[in-house]
């Protein structure tokens, strides 16, 4: 007998007309990966509970709450969390040879012959809503991770340490290197790296604490718990981790600075890693560099049309000064070297001073500055004036000596593009005013201040219209029909985005282009307020006004706006509804 199909139990079941089905099945055409029944769901032709009924009732299996159940460690352990997550399935009873299996998908009799063969044990299958198998696989499963399974994932010879030196004789410290250099170290060291680098993480984190060791990636500007070790496992581990740095692994009472190149299939990569001493061990942060993002286009970063036009013309100017502002993280370097890739040419002489250099640009003389030799931002600043420079970028602007002769620069023919800390685009000015240069000098020299911010972009895989309640529409001065407010989404969740919703980021900015009548406000000492007000009667979009252009376009979400961009306060005034309504694309 043939064995029925979801789409075909729902129908007959009368939650689900024929129509329905068919658009469904063609989603999931697009959408490859994606269960059939998460589309119906998310159409809202059938609640989840309802489609479990229904496959409970035609099915002839138990529909059970999980929420309801209590489960023994021994039941739990027959199925491996990975597993249990990647097919939504949850173990929750077991008598003698029989394993109970509460699923998602029960039509899903590939996994289950699976698990028979695997386990050896007769299988009875329910079914039960996705959300509760979620919560119960959380609440039940340990958060152990199992490291020889890790350490095994990415074979060693996939990933290749291309600057490996030390000095063997320097240091009495023959037990560290043995330990660290053991094939279970080595290859989980190699794992970590080559892990963080399929998730996309800008940084790996190993932190000890009084009983373990928590390996945490940072993904998409977010920290993400990955496994825990036993403390033992820190110190060759942290040691292998120096070896491959060129550090020093006798010393651990000092912070140390490393750097490694690292080579996963054919890919390159730049490793910065850094140690601190804590109470409980050494904690370790490891940057991840792609050295394919040093060729990034501007066009690949977020901006609008109109900006990315504006910001082209600034860029052809032969003289004047491009300021990127924004925190720690907000992707102004990014921005800087898409830039100079824009302005990259046989014709004209580039050169930078930057702490650290993160990614070789080809064509580019690039200066690191190395504080002990002698180089700083204003020292090598001075130097590189004197090398026949056209475009100059300095790295950050961090105190008043740089400024000014950055500000110099900018006044004797030479194109400066650099970065400064403030939290927008307006107070740049004053911060520069602080920093003593002089207001006639930024009002003649001064082209631009980009502000910017990085949100996470929702994940294309499972993002569904998302549903907003009035009172947080009305603050984000959003109104409209059907149409407006179906174009807010929100990635739900799926594999592709390790469940977070979100997968990738792009930058939100504002522009401040220099006029006639700001370079007036600037000489006349004006306050941020002032220059802020003047930018919004120009029709110049604010980070806010940015991000929620992106969350029209289904980009981003409302929570992210919320997060890196919430709506100003200006009074007690929210931004006019009527404009919100006709920006929306």
């Amino acid at each position: 007998m043939r064995r029925k199909k979801l789409g075909q139990i729902l129908v007959e079941a009368g939650l689900i007309s024929e129509d329905q089905l068919a658009q469904a099945l063609e989603e999931q055409k697009k959408q490859k990966g994606k269960r059939l029944g998460r589309i119906i769901i998310e159409n809202e032709w059938a609640k989840n509970e309802d489609i479990c009924k229904a496959l409970s009732k035609q099915l002839n299996i138990p529909y059970v709450k999980l929420k309801e159940l209590e489960f023994s460690k021994e039941v739990i352990e027959t199925i491996p969390r990975k597993q249990a997550s990647r097919k939504l399935l949850f173990p929750y009873k077991k008598t003698g040879r029989r394993l109970r299996l509460a699923m998602a998908n029960p039509l899903d009799y590939t996994t289950i012959n699976e698990i028979k063969f695997k386990t050896g044990l007769d299988v009875s299958v329910a079914v039960a809503t996705e959300e509760d198998i979620r919560e119960a696989i959380d609440d039940n499963y340990p958060d152990e991770f199992d490291l020889d399974l890790f350490a095994t994932m990415v074979p060693s010879e996939e990933v290749e340490v291309l600057t490996e030196e030390r000095d063997e004789n320097e240091y009495d410290v023959d037990e560290l290197i043995r330990q660290s250099e053991i094939a279970p170290i080595v290859r989980l060291t190699n794992a970590i790296l080559a892990d963080a680098i399929k998730l996309k993480a800008s940084d790996i984190h190993i932190e000890p604490q009084e009983k373990e060791v928590t390996v945490r990636y940072r993904i998409d500007g977010m920290m993400k718990n990955i496994f825990k070790v036993g403390l033992p496992a820190l110190a060759p581990l942290v040691s292998r981790i120096k070896i491959i740095g060129d550090m020093d692994i006798a010393m651990k009472r000092r912070p140390q600075d490393g750097r490694t190149k690292l080579k996963v299939g054919n890919n390159q990569y730049d490793m910065r890693i850094s140690t601190l001493p804590t109470i409980f061990g050494e904690k370790v942060v490891i940057r991840v560099l792609d050295q394919s993002k040093a060729f990034i286009d501007l066009q690949e970063l977020g901006f609008g049309p109109d900006d990315l036009k504006a910001l082209a013309s600034i860029l052809a100017r032969p003289q004047g000064i491009v300021l990127v502002t924004g925190p720690t993280g907000s992707g102004k370097s990014t921005t800087l070297y898409a830039s100079l890739n824009r302005l990259k040419s046989e014709v004209i002489n580039i050169v930078t001073v930057e702490d650290p250099v993160e990614y070789q640009l080809p064509g580019i003389s690039q200066v690191q500055v190395n504080e002990r030799a002698g180089i700083t931002f204003a020292s090598g600043l001075r130097s590189i004036l004197r090398q026949d420079p056209n475009v100059v970028m300095v790295g950050e602007i961090r105190d008043a000596e740089t400024a000014k002769i950055a500000f110099q620069a900018a006044n004797t023919g030479h194109l400066v593009l650099t970065t400064l800390h403030t939290n927008d685009a307006s107070s740049a000015v004053t911060r520069l005013v602080d920093l003593g240069v002089d207001p006639y000098v930024i009002a003649s020299s001064l082209l631009c201040v980009l502000a910017q911010r990085l949100v996470r972009k929702n994940c294309p895989h499972c993002q569904v219209v998302e549903k907003v309640n009035k009172t947080l529409l009305t603050r984000l001065g959003i109104s409209g029909g059907k149409k407006t407010l179906e174009k807010i989404k929100k990635g739900q969740g799926c594999e592709a985005c390790q469940f977070s919703g979100y997968l990738g980021r792009l930058g939100i900015y504002e522009m401040l282009m220099v006029d006639n009548d700001l370079r007036k406000l600037i000489v006349q000492g004006a306050a941020d307020t002032e220059i802020a007000e003047d930018a919004r009667e120009r029709g110049i979009k604010d980070l806010f006004g940015d991000c929620r252009d992106k969350l029209f376009q289904g980009v981003t979400s409302v929570d992210e706006l919320m997060r890196v961009a919430p709506p100003p306060e200006r009074e007690g005034r929210q931004p006019a509804m009527e404009q919100v309504a006709a920006a929306a694309p």
